[in-house]
């Protein structure tokens, strides 16, 4: 699996493309589509460390 860092980068370059209107539509719906799946994982992967800080928090009290 990428790292968060790598997935965002990935997001990043996504959005400039999309930005930028460098694909034609069917291209971009498809880069529209893979930005979403990642934003997805990179919010579980989140949620996923925010948990975990959680955890190690309330142990630490």
């Amino acid at each position: 699996m990428a790292k968060f860092e790598e997935k965002m980068q990935i997001l990043e370059e996504i959005v400039k493309i999309l930005e930028n209107n460098e694909k034609d539509l069917d291209e971009s719906l498809k880069l529209f589509e893979e930005g979403l799946k990642i934003s997805d994982d990179l919010s579980e992967q989140l949620k996923g460390y925010e948990e975990k800080i959680d955890e190690l928090t309330k142990d630490a009290k």
